[in-house]
């Protein structure tokens, strides 16, 4: 049974004529009389009892009518729905991000995103950068927010700069630098050092191992945290100094201060992710209002912006 054609006898069958049905159908009555006659045959029962002026339904018809509606009103909610999909504006949506990284602005895009697609169901997964590369990889998430990739990192995935961040360093508040607004890297030669953990990202752990050398110094690391809060912690109970990016100057810095350094160090690219070609619309949606947001996130998250101290 074609849609098409129980939704010509649903028109017969409320009409209760064939000159209406085909009038309501826009087509011509000889069409409507051979669609039933077709599913008549179809079916081996009769559907409609004729006579000259009347058309009555049947039983059996009466019985295909229920069934029918409730199959072309199924069809056109499973219609709507898929266009719906296809717009974006149902589905899911899976972020990957460093907490870090992105605290001051994903909540905000977060709720524009659900303001305009309430129905499309959102996770946030917090997630190192190099478990979020292989999740998008292997279709697990749909946006990765994070720093650039390796260069490992799959062809199929497309990377977007949000902001550039710079290295800079996080002492106590009882600290000898800590009144200080910025310093040279040589200077911080003698302490004791807590960085981020290496599994956690080696080129961020690599490139304060190297900017550590170029400044004339090896650090001497007596603790790898497994968070940047936790590498904050670390300072502010004075178990060392850190070199971390300025970002996490966003997280909790109670009883720590940061110091610009002076010398040239790396920039640090934050950068959306996302597999292309084949994005799905809802990804897209997020994509586009990521794009839209840009200039405020590069500017919420510049470098040089001066934070209160812990």
């Amino acid at each position: 049974m074609e849609i098409r054609v129980l939704k010509t006898f649903v028109a017969v069958a409320r009409l209760q004529g064939f000159s209406a049905a085909a009038r309501a159908l826009n087509t011509v009555q000889p069409a409507v009389s051979r669609q039933i006659s077709d599913l008549e045959a179809e079916l081996g029962v009769s559907l409609f009892r004729r006579s000259t002026r009347e058309v009555h339904i049947t039983a059996a018809g009466d019985m295909l009518l229920k069934e029918a509606e409730q199959i072309i009103a199924h069809e056109e909610r499973a219609r709507q729905q898929v266009q719906r999909a296809g717009q974006g504006q149902i589905g899911r949506l899976r972020v990957g991000f460093l907490g870090s990284a992105c605290q001051s602005f994903l909540p905000r895009l977060i709720l524009r995103y659900s303001e305009a697609f309430p129905e499309v169901q959102v996770s946030l997964l917090e997630m190192r950068a190099f478990e979020q590369t292989q999740a998008l990889s292997e279709g697990r998430l749909d946006i990765s927010l994070s720093r650039g990739l390796s260069p490992s990192a799959p062809d199929s995935i497309t990377s977007l700069d949000l902001y550039t961040d710079q290295l800079m360093a996080f002492v106590p508040l009882n600290h000898a630098l800590a009144s200080r607004a910025s310093i040279s890297l040589d200077e911080l030669a003698d302490e004791r050092f807590v960085l981020y953990n290496r599994s956690g990202s080696a080129t961020l752990f690599d490139q304060t191992i190297s900017a550590c050398h170029k400044a004339g110094f090896s650090p001497e690391i007596i603790q790898q945290a497994n968070t940047m809060q936790a590498v904050l912690t670390s300072v502010a109970s004075c178990l060392g100094v850190a070199i971390a990016p300025a970002c996490i100057r966003k997280l909790d810095m109670t009883g720590c201060g940061s110091l610009r350094l002076q010398d040239r160090t790396v920039s640090i690219p934050f950068q959306m992710h996302f597999q292309s070609p084949g994005t799905e619309a809802t990804t897209s949606a997020f994509i586009d209002l990521v794009k839209a947001a840009r200039k405020q996130i590069r500017q919420e998250m510049n470098p040089s912006r001066t934070l209160s101290r812990g």
